[in-house]
Parts: C-alpha cells; sequence; structure tokens
C-alpha cells in the first residue's frame, strides 16, 4: 500500500498464540496487540501466514478477528487476512472483516488450485468487486500453493 491510499509504514501480522488447554490465548493475544502499539507500528494485520491462517477453524479466525479489532478500538488502521476456497466465503469473511472495523483486506489465492492467471483475476475481481474495504492481494506460491498456469 502507499501513502496514495491513505495506508503505509510497518504493519506487523499478530501469530496465533494458544494456551496449554489447545484453545486461542485470549490474554496473550491482547498482549501481543498492546506490545505492537506501544513499539509504534503504523497498523496491524492478522491471520496471514504468520497467524498460520490456513490451520485455523473457521471459528478460531472469526475469534481473532473480533479480539483483534476489539484490543485494537481504532487506534490504528487494522489489515485482516481473507482465507477461503471460493469467492463467495472470502466474501462473506471480507464483511465480517468490515463490521468488525477492518480498515482494508489482503485476499490469497485458494490453497493448492492451480488456476490460469485469467481465472485468478476472476477470483480476485469478484471478491474486490464485492468489498466494502480496499483490497491487497498475497501470494506466495512456495506457502501457499498456487501456481496460476498460463494463460
Amino acid at each position: 500500500m502507499t501513502e496514495a491510499s491513505g495506508f503505509c509504514g510497518v504493519y506487523p501480522m499478530l501469530y496465533a498464540f494458544f494456551g496449554a488447554d489447545g484453545k486461542l490465548d485470549r490474554e496473550a493475544m491482547r498482549a501481543q496487540v498492546e506490545h505492537c502499539v506501544k513499539g509504534g507500528v503504523h497498523g496491524i494485520a492478522a491471520l496471514g501466514l504468520g497467524t498460520e491462517v490456513a490451520k485455523l477453524s473457521a471459528a478460531e479466525r472469526r475469534r481473532i478477528l473480533e479480539w483483534v479489532a476489539e484490543d485494537l478500538g481504532g487506534r490504528l488502521p487494522l489489515a485482516i487476512t481473507v482465507f477461503g476456497r471460493t469467492p463467495h466465503e472470502q466474501i462473506e469473511f471480507v464483511r465480517a472483516a468490515a463490521a468488525e472495523g477492518a480498515d482494508w483486506v489482503i485476499l490469497q489465492p485458494p490453497r493448492g488450485e492451480a488456476p490460469s492467471e485469467g481465472e485468478l483475476v476472476r477470483f480476485f475481481g469478484q471478491v474486490a468487486d464485492a468489498a466494502p474495504l480496499p483490497v491487497a492481494i498475497q501470494n506466495a506460491p512456495q506457502y501457499i500453493g498456487c501456481r496460476p498456469d498460463r494463460p
């Protein structure tokens, strides 16, 4: 993102912390947000590769979204990575992120797919067209597994 979009600077990607009980650790997540804010970041990002978004359940992804938005409380911009196999799944989560107060979202391609470049453009276009927030696109084929075929 650039200054022209209104979003710039350092946005650390939060980790998903779990307790000994195997559940998300509420206090560790809150402490992580506070530590980042006190460190002078320009915004916060959650649910990306660092958070291991693909390994979380839908309920866990939603819980992290809610907690981070609550803890940040609008003090800084919030970016949320969107995970989903279909445009419909991604659109639904983008709308949830907007409802929680996210400022922009990061779209990832469906995992393990090998769409053509055109199919991927249509996939992202469908989500972006329905998104009430600015979108960015991330593809890290070595981690996500999406290697678009040409054409």
